[in-house]
């Protein structure tokens, strides 16, 4: 285990949901550099990760995955359309549902982007050696898979505002909601 060079504040050092809501803040400030050529930063990027990987029968299921409304889903597909990173196309075993298929340039695109996600994530976890690095992802999947298999998929915004708000107060959450109209109203 390396040594660090900060000491953590008393008392919070054993608070499970601080340390993961600074966890949290951290990988979201890495990740979103790393992502913000994308459409949509972040989020476009979870989306066309999901199309290339198939991992969603339709748009309605991917949502779900990711834990997103439908209706954001539906911006977010919507931009990476545009840029030309995914297409919709109608599912042949149901012709209702749209299937989100990535196009050469997102499967590129997002070959680019997961080398610099890689980076910020090897620098967020440079405190730990690569056997506890592989040990935090294996913990970490536990985690989540028994949460997904008891509660199901939350909204993946409403777990990150209500982490953001526990770790740096309520306005954080006030800020985002604010970021979010902004974003809304320049919407056509």
């Amino acid at each position: 285990m390396k040594e660090l060079a900060c000491d953590l504040p008393p008392g919070l050092e054993v608070d499970f949901g601080w340390l993961l809501g600074q966890a949290l803040h951290a990988y979201l400030t890495a990740t979103r550099r790393a992502s913000e050529d994308l459409p949509s930063g972040h989020r476009g990027y979870q989306v066309l990760s999901a199309a290339v990987h198939e991992s969603a029968r339709n748009q309605i299921e991917m949502a779900r995955q990711l834990g997103l409304d439908r209706t954001v889903m539906v911006y977010l597909v919507d931009d990476l359309v545009k840029a030309g990173l995914v297409e919709r196309r109608p599912d042949p075993a149901d012709r209702r549902n749209r299937l989100v298929v990535a196009t050469d340039l997102g499967r590129k695109r997002l070959d680019e982007v997961s080398c610099a996600m890689d980076r910020a994530e090897a620098h967020l976890l440079e405190p730990l050696d690569e056997p506890e690095r592989e040990t935090f992802r294996q913990l970490l999947r536990r985690v989540v898979a028994g949460y997904l298999a008891h509660e199901g998929a939350p909204s993946t915004c409403s777990v990150v505002v209500e982490s953001l708000k526990d770790a740096f107060g309520a306005d954080h959450g006030d800020q985002q909601r604010d970021e979010r109209a902004k974003v809304d109203r320049r919407r056509p």
